[in-house]
């Protein structure tokens, strides 16, 4: 059984660094948010964290990359950024993915953002599409191995109703 539970950033680094940017430097994986951030840790009964995401209140950057156009915020109110979003290979394709996903919007929610964004890896932009994001054109680099990236968002508020939550 795996249980996701928030983490101090010291326990997702490592992952992240193995999943992210593998062959750099664990200090390439520690990001200038981690200290403010929500951790989440998806942890399996050996203790080992096989999963993880963090979160935290940051604003829409309109940049994407050197050379692209700006891209306006989508949406009104508090944002908050989706980062370092990893899992061990070995549980890939069992839904933890999701599962961390959909515990990464709770807690943006409980801290009291309106909408959540990311730079999502082109791979997976799929994964992110089914859980109700919407994906911006743009393809750019991104990372210290320059892979390429959307940008991705999903409202987490309509109208005083909560949205983000569905599971597909």
């Amino acid at each position: 059984m795996i249980r996701i539970e928030p983490a101090p950033a010291g326990a997702v680094r490592p992952l992240r660094a193995a999943v992210l940017r593998p062959g750099l430097p664990l200090a390439e994986s520690v990001y200038p948010d981690d200290e403010r951030a929500t951790h989440l840790a998806a942890i399996d009964d050996a203790g080992a964290v096989v999963g993880c995401v963090t979160v935290f209140a940051r604003p829409w950057p309109t940049e994407l990359a050197p050379g692209l156009p700006e891209l306006p915020a989508p949406h009104p109110g508090v944002a908050w950024q989706l980062r370092g979003m990893a899992t061990e290979e070995s549980v890939r394709g069992t839904g933890l993915g999701g599962r961390l996903l959909v515990a990464a919007l709770e807690a943006a929610r409980d801290g009291g953002a309106d909408w959540l964004w990311c730079n999502a890896r082109t791979h997976a932009l799929g994964f992110y599409a089914r859980y109700g994001f919407a994906v911006g054109e743009a393809e750019y680099p991104s990372g210290p191995h320059h892979v390429p990236h959307h940008r991705a968002w999903i409202p987490l508020r309509t109208d005083g109703a909560e949205v983000g939550s569905a599971r597909p």
